[in-house]
């Protein structure tokens, strides 16, 4: 479960008192290589919402009333100011679906 395998969900959870449904991203990799960083960052993003927008975590939270998601993405290295652009374009476009990109670094 990592950035780099865009087929698996790397957490989830259930915010009960926000009614959220929350997905983590693990992102273990450096920033040596950054374009293909962020293009790893973009699938494994682009995955969760396809996630999201089928509702596949009905199979797991099948009663639960999501008023909104949360993609969380713990880095293990400090991002890049291309990084932090790159995920203010994401918020930007997938808040108007309720979806929000929270980033911390671990």
């Amino acid at each position: 479960m990592a950035v780099d395998n865009a087929s698996q969900i790397d957490a989830i959870a259930n915010d009960k008192e926000n009614a959220c449904l929350v997905l983590l991203i693990t992102d273990h990799l450096n920033w040596d290589n950054e374009f293909e960083h962020l293009k790893i960052l973009q699938d494994k993003i682009n995955a969760y919402v396809a996630f999201i927008e089928s509702k596949q975590y009905d199979e797991i939270y099948p009663n639960a009333d999501f008023k909104m998601a949360m993609i969380e993405i713990r880095f293990k290295y400090d991002i890049t100011d291309s990084c932090q652009k790159f995920l203010q374009v994401a918020q930007d476009q997938l808040g108007q679906i309720g979806i929000k990109i929270k980033a911390q670094i671990s």
